[in-house]
């Protein structure tokens, strides 16, 4: 058998101790010279917690090229503290609700790893680290804070999805093959948003109407996030762009002191973060977007909470972008109802003198 996947539901025994038996002879009476080509396994805390690291080093022994592991847990996440993993021929690997320590996540030793899942994992190492992977999705994660600088470093990464992450936002380093990205960070995730704790670390609570005070940790930035980009410099090669954040998180606007030039970026999607707390965010990214042919603003509902904009008294965040994109026609711009900010931003891109297609959507 070339392909192994375990699926605790549909295992009938007694006692966890038995699926543990069942699988342990499973691996270790295989014959050394029979490669494994994929392994899934789905177990539960209670009933092998403690042989998962065990598993998964010998499935790459045995030559796996992809490598899913699900924890399926109701409160704490399997812990992986020990040292790197090591392999010639892992391609893929998937990993969710698990808790990363020290430096797990160096996949320097997995020199053929192209495509890597992290989702639903609590990550307390301080790098994220591969030379070879090119797809990266990190989905549902918790990125724990410490006084180390989190980091993610992975130079040939073509397609990058970053979404619904909460805690301090990771340093990207630059991905120069970078082609796709999504990032969302809680723009679509209320109930985290506004109950967890973590996700305040990139909110300002000192700055007026969720503007950067400029004095605090989160707008000066920690150890290496200091005076420089955390994620926009990463991203600044790719050729489409897709950035969501919740009004109230500041990465993406204090990012924009330092904005970088898009050279390639030719689809991009903006939400409400690039119009609040006035159009400065929009127009930074249109003066940085030099060959940009299609723009994309997408507005949530308008909470109680959220301040309007405040656009009239600055005449000149109503005039054109000094340098603007000749390949820019339309803009489509979809919300889910007409509100004040929506009719300022119509205002606003009006002076553009191109055609604006405005979509109704629900939540």
């Amino acid at each position: 058998m070339r392909c192994l996947r375990i699926n605790y539901d549909n295992i009938q025994m007694e006692e966890p101790y038995d699926i543990n038996k069942f699988i342990n002879c499973l691996l270790l009476l295989r014959e050394p010279s029979c490669t494994l080509a994929d392994v899934e396994l789905h177990c539960t805390l209670h009933d092998g917690g403690e042989y998962v690291d065990f598993w998964i080093r010998h499935a790459l022994l045995c030559q796996a090229q992809m490598l899913c592991i699900y924890i399926i847990c109701s409160e704490d996440c399997y812990v992986f503290d020990g040292p790197p993993l090591v392999s010639r021929h892992l391609r893929r690997l998937k990993l969710r609700n698990v808790e990363f320590v020290v430096n797990f996540l160096d996949f320097s030793s997995c020199s053929q790893l192209e495509d890597l899942r992290i989702e639903n994992c609590c990550i307390g190492s301080s790098r994220i680290l591969s030379q070879s992977v090119k797809h990266l999705v990190i989905d549902d994660c918790l990125f724990e804070d410490d006084e180390k600088t989190q980091l993610i470093s992975v130079p040939n990464l073509i397609s990058l999805q970053f979404i619904e992450c909460r805690g301090r936002t990771p340093l990207f380093e630059s991905m120069m093959s970078l082609e796709t990205a999504v990032v969302r960070l809680n723009g679509y995730n209320d109930s985290w948003f506004w109950l967890s704790e973590e996700c305040e670390e990139d909110i300002c609570v000192k700055g007026h109407a969720g503007e950067c005070c400029g004095t605090c940790a989160v707008c000066c930035g920690y150890g290496d996030h200091g005076d420089r980009c955390v994620l926009l410099e990463g991203l600044s090669s790719a050729t489409s762009l897709e950035l969501v954040a919740a009004s109230r998180l500041l990465i993406f606007r204090r990012d924009l002191r330092w904005c970088p030039t898009f050279s390639k970026l030719k689809t991009l999607l903006l939400s409400e973060w690039c119009v609040q707390v006035d159009l400065r965010g929009l127009v930074c990214m249109l003066e940085h977007s030099p060959v940009l042919e299609n723009l994309t603003l997408t507005f949530r509902k308008q909470g109680k909470t959220t301040r309007t904009l405040e656009v009239e008294g600055n005449s000149s965040l109503m005039e054109k972008p000094a340098a603007i994109s000749g390949y820019l026609k339309i803009i489509k711009v979809e919300c889910e109802e007409i509100d004040v900010r929506v009719c300022k931003v119509l205002k606003f891109l009006s002076i553009l003198d191109m055609e604006i297609i405005i979509k109704r959507t629900s939540r």
